[in-house]
C-alpha cells in the first residue's frame, strides 16, 4: 500500500507540471497585457512597455516560463501588480477559503447523506418525495441565482445578514449556506440510490433473516456496503467546493483564493492565476489520493489489490 501511495504521489508531478504549463500557455498566448489592464487607458505605449518589462512580461515564453518555475521551486513567485510574493497573499487568504469550504463540507455531508438515508428507507413516502422535490429544484438553480437571491432578501430586504465581506459569524451564513444549496442535492440523490441498491442484495436478506434488528441491518450492512460511492462523492466534493467557491467569493466579496484568483485573470496576472491553479490542483490531487487509501480501507479486496 506505501509503495502505491508514493507511486500515486510521483505521479502527481508530472501532472502539475502540465496544468501549470496549459495554464501558463492559455494566459500568455491569450490577446491584451499587464499594462493595459492596470494603467490607464491614454497611457503611452512606451510607458506600457517599461511596465511590462519591470513586472517580467517581457522576453521570450521559454525565458517567462523558466523564470516562473524558478520562482515556484524557491518559493519566491512575484505578482505583476504589486511586485509582492504570491505566496505571502496566499498565506493570508488560503485559510479564510479553507474555513468556508470546510464548513459548506462538514454541513452539506451530513445533511444530505442523512437526507439521502432517510429517503431510501422510507421509499415512496412523503418525506422521500419531498426530498426528491428539493434535490431536484435545487439541482437546477445555478449557486450564483441562488446566492443573489439570498442577498435580496436577508441583506437588502431585511438587512439581517451582510451583504459583502468577512467581518464576523454572520458573514458565513450566506456563502456557506449557498455552498450547502448546491452540494445537498447530489449528495442525497447519490446516497439514496446506493443505498436503495445494496437494500435489495442477498446478505441484506440473510441479515434479516438471521434476525438482526433493522438498525443493524442499515448502519452495519447496507451503509457499510452503499459507502463507496458516497464517499468518492464526498471526497471530490471536498476539492470541488474550494475549487468552486471563485464564483460564490466575488459574489459576497471574500477575499479568498478563489477572488485573489479571478481578479489576476482580469489584470492578466499570469503568476497569480498559475499559483492559485497549482494550488488548486495540487489539493484536487492529493484528494484523489485520499480516496484510493479509503478505498482500500474500506474494500478489502481492493487493498489487496494494492498490495501486490
Amino acid at each position: 500500500m506505501s509503495r502505491y501511495i508514493v507511486k500515486r504521489l510521483l505521479y502527481m508531478i508530472p501532472m502539475l507540471f502540465c496544468v501549470i504549463l496549459m495554464i501558463f500557455l492559455i494566459m500568455s498566448l491569450t490577446p491584451g497585457d499587464p499594462a493595459s489592464n492596470v494603467l490607464p487607458l491614454t497611457t503611452p505605449q512606451d510607458v506600457k512597455d517599461a511596465f511590462n518589462e519591470r513586472v517580467g512580461f517581457s522576453g521570450s515564453l521559454l525565458t517567462r516560463f523558466g523564470n516562473y518555475m524558478h520562482g515556484l521551486l524557491t518559493g519566491n513567485v512575484l505578482s505583476y501588480t504589486t511586485q509582492e510574493n504570491v505566496f505571502t497573499e496566499l498565506a493570508t487568504r488560503f485559510p479564510l477559503t479553507i474555513r468556508v469550504g470546510t464548513w459548506a463540507f462538514c454541513i452539506s455531508a451530513v445533511i444530505g447523506v442523512s437526507l439521502g438515508i432517510l429517503s431510501a428507507i422510507k421509499q415512496y413516502s412523503f418525506l422521500d418525495t419531498t426530498v426528491t422535490i428539493f434535490a431536484v429544484t435545487f439541482a437546477s438553480v445555478p449557486s450564483f441565482f441562488v446566492a443573489v437571491l439570498m442577498i435580496l432578501f436577508f441583506a437588502v430586504y431585511k438587512g439581517w445578514l451582510p451583504s459583502f465581506g468577512i467581518e464576523g459569524f454572520t458573514s458565513y451564513i450566506m456563502p456557506v449556506a449557498t455552498l450547502v444549496l448546491a452540494n445537498i442535492p447530489i449528495l442525497s440523490r447519490m446516497t439514496r440510490s446506493s443505498m436503495l441498491d445494496a437494500m435489495t442484495q442477498d446478505y441484506i436478506r440473510t441479515a434479516r433473516a438471521k434476525g438482526c434488528s433493522e438498525r443493524r441491518v442499515i448502519w452495519k450492512h447496507a451503509l457499510k456496503n452503499a459507502c463507496l460511492p458516497i464517499i468518492t462523492l464526498l471526497i471530490t466534493g471536498l476539492a470541488s467546493t474550494l475549487g468552486g467557491s471563485v464564483i460564490v467569493e466575488q459574489i459576497f466579496t471574500i477575499p479568498g483564493v478563489g477572488m485573489y484568483m479571478l481578479t489576476a485573470v482580469n489584470e492578466k496576472n499570469v503568476p497569480v492565476v498559475m499559483t492559485c491553479a497549482f494550488l488548486l490542483s495540487l489539493i484536487f490531487m492529493g484528494a484523489m489520493v485520499l480516496l484510493d487509501i479509503c478505498y482500500a480501507l474500506i474494500d478489502p479486496k481492493i487493498g489487496a489489490r494494492y498490495k501486490k
